[in-house]
């Protein structure tokens, strides 16, 4: 099922766009870093120091979080299936029958896990919907480019999604009950437009 579900959003959903979206949503550098800058400006135009503080917070999770995806991926030692299936995946940018990455490091996806504990935290420490709305879909998106790209098969991205939301939501939940710097904290409502009476 797993190979099944990978090889028929791989091979299914081939298209010029796709291949440029998904490329693009996977790269840490072209997306993810450029991401975390926008956070950065919108949370600190928004917030000010609050957010600021808040946005290094995030980052810590997002940090902390890598590291046990790669302890995860050497623990399982789950192959990735441009390796395995290497003669039968399509490869963006690559030559048929190219292996890629690291062998034995697909289990979980540390860009399903990222993705996922950075909205998780932001969304539970923030209570704004549009906010969480945007940042789950985002996370997804990142997601399925690893299975569209096969970089990781299905059930590799699904653990990483779920240990990352379990991630970010412990994180929020204990920063904002027990860590005295953001013991209590919540972001200001957004300041009314004065109102002159008639």
């Amino acid at each position: 099922m797993d190979e099944t579900l990978l090889l028929w959003v791989n091979h299914g959903w081939a298209h010029p766009a796709l291949d440029a979206l998904f490329s693009w949503l996977s790269s840490r550098d072209a997306f993810a870093l450029p991401l975390a800058l926008v956070l950065l400006a919108l949370l600190a135009t928004r917030w000010r120091n609050a957010g600021i503080q808040l946005w290094l917070v995030m980052l810590l999770v997002v940090g902390a979080g890598d590291s046990l995806g790669n302890g995860l991926k050497h623990l399982f030692a789950q192959p990735r299936p441009c390796y395995s299936l290497a003669q039968q995946v399509r490869q963006v940018g690559a030559a048929p029958g190219t292996p890629c990455g690291a062998n034995l490091a697909g289990m979980p996806s540390n860009h399903a896990l990222n993705g996922f504990a950075a909205a998780a935290f932001l969304s539970l420490a923030l209570r704004r919907a549009a906010w969480s709305l945007a940042l789950f879909m985002t996370a997804a998106l990142v997601a399925l480019s690893r299975v569209y790209l096969a970089k990781h098969f299905p059930s590799q991205v699904a653990a990483g999604a779920l240990i990352g939301t379990a991630w970010g939501l412990a994180w929020a939940w204990l920063g904002l009950h027990y860590f005295p710097f953001m013991r209590g904290w919540r972001p200001a409502p957004p300041q009314a437009e004065p109102h002159d009476p008639d």
